[in-house]
């Protein structure tokens, strides 16, 4: 049996306020069991050929398979904030104890930091560079360059803008080790 539009179509609109209704139940959150309840029907979908099960097991199953994953995650990032604010204590404890995890975070959020500052325009990581590595006043970098203070004030917001939005994934770990 093919793929019958319609039949996904009459299947999509009969199971998805149930799918709805019962991932909500576990989820408590709206928004997110309309992902989950979308991801399962695609899923579906992409499958639909291959299933030998009815389609309303299939959902059902799918769903509670999703949100157990869920919560998974969400068990797994608890873990590792409850590790982070240990490694925290730790440090405020003992700050001259070498921790080679973080040495390797350091290197590698380092790395990835001078990629971004190489990525940014030239004039912008010149007055970057200026200010956060030469450590030079804003006043002395207008004098210097010949530009406006405020053109070097945007300068710099400008970069740590667009830095951040490049280690977004990586500020967490970045603060917790700085």
């Amino acid at each position: 049996m093919g793929k019958d539009l319609q039949h996904f179509e009459s299947l999509f609109r009969r199971l998805q306020p149930r799918l709805f209704a019962y991932c909500c139940r576990y989820v408590e959150d709206e928004e997110l069991a309309r992902d989950i309840v979308q991801d399962c029907l695609i899923q579906l979908w992409e499958n639909y050929e291959n299933i030998n099960d009815s389609y309303e097991r299939y959902m059902i199953v799918a769903v509670k398979n999703r949100c157990i994953s869920h919560f998974r995650n969400l068990r797994l990032q608890s873990k590792f904030v409850e590790t982070a604010q240990i490694k925290i204590k730790e440090f405020e404890f003992h700050p001259d104890t070498p921790d080679p995890l973080a040495d390797i975070y350091m290197n590698e959020i380092t790395g990835l930091l001078q990629e971004y500052i190489e990525k940014l325009p030239e004039k912008c990581r010149q007055i970057f560079i200026m200010s956060r590595q030469q450590g030079l006043k804003n006043q002395e970098i207008a004098d210097q360059l010949k530009i406006s203070v405020r053109t070097v004030e945007s300068q710099i917001y400008h970069a740590l803008k667009l830095i951040k939005i490049g280690l977004k994934d990586y500020l967490p770990i970045f603060f917790f080790f700085i």
